[in-house]
């Protein structure tokens, strides 16, 4: 016979009065651990899904066209003050070159023009030979007052006795002819021209000729020759004939100042 179980502890479960004890934290943590568990799984599909997505290869229709680059943001650039001062001075820099520039390209234009006058050869005039003998006579005259004073010498006396003062005839015509050659020689070597070619816009030899070695020296040679024809003969057939025979053969001749 069987014997029945009237314990009343059997069926008893024991449970917390209240939640201080502490049993429902751990049931908290177990919900929380099962929700983010959940979570990941989600993070890790999805990540899965965007991979996969990466991964197709894409269908690109490129045109033929050229296509601009686009700059990244990192790429573009706020303008500045500072950009602004830098410009201004770039632009103030091509402006100062591009001046010197037409200034530059003036300046060869010009001296291209200048190149391409040419120098009209010229006759000597009889007006500016004229002006040049009497300046030659006075600065003569001027020569012997000063050497008469310093020596004390007749010279009426001496030219009246031509017989006994041929010396003075000789340094008389030496003086004159020295007057002559320093006179010519000097003005046409430093200056170009006499004051009696300069008066009638006239030089002898130009700018080419002027910076050789050899101007001088046929400077000097036409100077002689011109003395040594007495003066007059070479220029009177230089004027009829209409051409500068002494600088046809010393190779210096007379030139015409162009109008520029």
């Amino acid at each position: 016979m069987a014997r029945a179980n009237n314990d009343p502890f059997e069926e008893f479960e024991f449970k917390p009065i209240n939640e201080g004890l502490g049993f429902h934290r751990k049931q908290k943590a177990n919900s929380n651990s099962q929700s983010m568990q959940s979570m990941t799984a989600l993070e890790r599909s999805q990540s899965q899904q965007i991979q996969t997505i990466e991964r197709k290869p894409e269908v690109s229709f490129k045109s033929p066209l050229p296509r601009p680059e686009m700059k990244s943001r990192s790429q573009l650039q706020i303008p500045t003050i500072e950009d602004d001062s830098i410009a201004k001075a770039q632009t103030a820099v091509n402006d100062i070159l591009k001046n010197l520039n037409h200034k530059r390209q003036m300046d060869f234009a010009e001296d291209r023009e200048k190149q391409k006058i040419e120098y009209k050869k010229s006759k000597p005039q009889m007006f500016a030979t004229v002006l040049d003998g009497m300046l030659i006579v006075s600065a003569f005259l001027l020569s012997l007052i000063v050497m008469l004073s310093i020596t004390k010498v007749d010279l009426f006396l001496n030219l009246s006795h031509p017989q006994t003062s041929q010396m003075i005839y000789v340094a008389t015509l030496a003086l004159f002819l020295s007057i002559h050659f320093i006179y010519m020689v000097i003005n046409r070597a430093f200056a170009g021209y006499t004051p009696g070619e300069w008066a009638f816009d006239q030089f002898c030899g130009h700018k080419e000729q002027s910076e050789e070695l050899t101007y001088i020296p046929k400077i000097i040679f036409r100077t002689l020759l011109v003395a040594a024809t007495g003066f007059v003969v070479l220029p009177f057939l230089s004027f009829l004939f209409n051409k500068d025979l002494a600088g046809e053969i010393a190779g210096v001749s007379l030139f015409q100042k162009p109008n520029v």
